[in-house]
């Protein structure tokens, strides 16, 4: 089964390359050029060299411009062929693989990124398209070789058979000691493949989470992690390497022995008549592409080995039982009204019980508070609204529409979630609101931020909305990336705007800033806030108290005081911890 699906897996990589049709013609024909070329060069070399040592002088002159012409065609050739591989097949191919990539990484569902690290994606994205680009360069180079060795090796057996057959058995030497070789080689090969891929995932969250490690003063924790990392995929590499030495050393050895051999086995023939001098030059300066044969080969062999490991890897990213994919329905809105029903909602994450039983109706523009203790459940509860998690049908309903019968743009593009760190792009100010949209105009960002209480602080930046924010959105506060990325929701016209704890990190005077923002647009959106401060959804409409995956309370601030003992118990733990 499994080599089945590596099979399919290499299969599917060719069609990618009619993107590129015209520039495998163009390569093909070069490298059949190529070919002639290796096979003319010898031939000719060897009539200089005998002309010469036969004082012919005229005639070594013309088979050096021969010669001359010869090597100048090749070199254009090779032009023309490298320029024709890098500029057209491998940028399309590369190009068609990476779009798809990203395409099905965007496509996947949100717990393949709570299983897997950020490197393992990234090592694929940037690596395995490569590899494969590569390997095919490799191969279709050393394919073509091995035709002119072989050919070349048909043409020593024409002009003697006696060193063709020499010849012949210590290419079998050779190719045996190479295939006992190359068995241990590619354990090695996967071994360091594994170990890079371990390195990039630290490599990328220590770059992620530099400030804090300096901070929280983690660098020595953090370097020795990350050098022993390092040393166990070096040490992995280095032994690689020489034992990659070896085997080249080893065969070198073998080499030699045979080109001896050649040489004593030719001039007892030159001795008996049955070689010319002209003849054993030629047959020694083919001597490389005898033992080319063996390289091209294992080296075919070997890179699509590394060909196969690195096409499953792409398209694992598409398979749906490795990394299962998003599902979404086939009808349309483009603009929701905001109303949202739950009923009888039930969900699971790994076997664990997260949500029980949950029901509520929300009318459009409606803001509704819900708080409760960590892990009641509350983050859940929003990632379902967004379709991030997954439910049986008839369980949430958006605009009396089944959620799992919607789009993803009529999902995502009216529902947006602020989180209590919302990600913002290492872009200025203006590319970063334009991310949302692909006709987002001036005046409508401006708007938007004066609505969510930022634009005044961006007017006073020395380069205003061309301000650049740095990675991570760095440059701005947590009250302003949360606020920036309300003028982001409304820029893009989300009708149903969800806060998952988007004030529990701010003090109080940023707070009530982020809260004028929100009450600016409560008349126009459905707003849903998680929070953990009661002070920050008091003036809900609804407010819903849940603890362990259930609703156990529901009513206005005021209500909820009165009739709901563990609300009440919330407020005053708040209280204590304000005095």
């Amino acid at each position: 089964m499994k080599k089945k699906k590596e099979v399919n897996n290499s299969i599917k990589i060719l069609r990618y390359f009619n993107t590129a049709k015209l520039s495998i013609v163009v390569i093909v024909i070069t490298m059949v050029l190529s070919c002639v070329f290796g096979v003319i060069t010898p031939v000719v070399t060897a009539n200089i060299l005998t002309h010469i040592t036969a004082f012919s002088p005229d005639k070594a002159l013309m088979f050096s411009l021969i010669l001359l012409v010869v090597i100048i065609l090749q070199r254009i050739n090779d032009y023309i062929c490298n320029v024709v591989y890098l500029k057209g097949f491998k940028k399309k191919v590369l190009l068609n693989l990476r779009k798809d990539m990203i395409k099905n990484i965007f496509s996947m569902k949100t717990i393949n990124f709570d299983n897997h690290t950020s490197g393992e994606f990234a090592e694929r994205l940037r690596n395995d398209p490569e590899n494969i680009s590569m390997i095919l360069s490799a191969v279709q180079y050393s394919f073509f070789n091995l035709i002119t060795d072989v050919l070349v090796l048909i043409y020593i057996f024409y002009i003697n058979y006696i060193i063709g057959i020499v010849y012949c058995l210590g290419i079998v030497i050779v190719f045996l000691y190479e295939k006992y070789a190359f068995e241990k080689q590619k354990q090695l090969t996967e071994k360091t493949k594994e170990l890079n891929e371990k390195n990039s995932t630290i490599l990328n969250e220590t770059m992620h989470g530099i400030r804090d490690i300096k901070l929280l003063n983690m660098i020595n924790s953090i370097s020795n992690l990350i050098n022993k990392s390092l040393d166990i995929s070096n040490d992995a590499q280095i032994e690689k390497n020489v034992k990659k030495g070896v085997i080249y050393d080893v065969v070198n050895v073998i080499k030699g022995i045979i080109e001896i051999v050649v040489l004593i086995v030719g001039i007892a023939l030159i001795k008996y008549n049955y070689l010319t001098v002209t003849n054993l030059i030629i047959i020694y300066m083919y001597r490389i592409n005898m033992f080319d044969i063996v390289l091209c080969y294992t080296t075919i062999k070997e890179y699509f080995v590394e060909y196969k490991v690195s096409a499953n890897r792409i398209f694992e990213l598409m398979d749906e039982e490795k990394y299962p994919k998003e599902k979404f329905g086939s009808k349309k809105i483009e603009q929701i009204n905001g109303k949202i029903e739950c009923r009888n909602l039930s969900f699971k994450y790994s076997k664990k019980d997260i949500l029980k039983d949950i029901s509520f109706k929300l009318e459009p523009n409606d803001t509704v508070g819900i708080v409760g203790s960590s892990g009641s459940g509350k983050t859940t509860l929003l990632n379902l609204l967004v379709k991030s998690y997954y439910v049986d049908d008839n369980q949430i309903f958006i605009d009396d529409i089944d959620i799992n019968n919607l789009t993803r743009d009529s999902i995502r593009n009216n529902i947006s979630i602020i989180t209590q760190n919302p990600y913002i792009f290492n872009l200025t100010i203006e590319e970063n609101l334009k991310l949302v949209g692909d006709n987002v105009k001036k005046k409508d960002i401006i708007e938007a931020c004066k609505i969510a209480q930022i634009h005044d602080y961006i007017e006073s930046l020395p380069n205003k909305y061309n301000t650049l924010l740095g990675e991570g959105g760095i440059n701005l506060s947590g009250g302003q990336r949360q606020r920036l990325a309300i003028a982001r929701a409304l820029i893009k016209k989300s009708k149903i705007i969800l806060f998952d704890e988007a004030t529990s990190a701010l003090d109080n005077i940023t707070q009530n800033e982020l809260r004028k923002a929100i009450n600016n647009i409560t008349k126009n959106y459905t707003i849903i806030i998680v929070a953990h401060r009661l002070s920050t959804i008091k003036d809900c409409n609804k407010i819903f108290v849940m603890e362990n995956g259930r609703i156990v309370g529901e009513g206005t601030n005021d209500e909820l005081l009165k009739n709901n003992e563990f609300y009440k118990k919330l407020y005053m733990e708040e209280q204590i911890e304000i005095v």
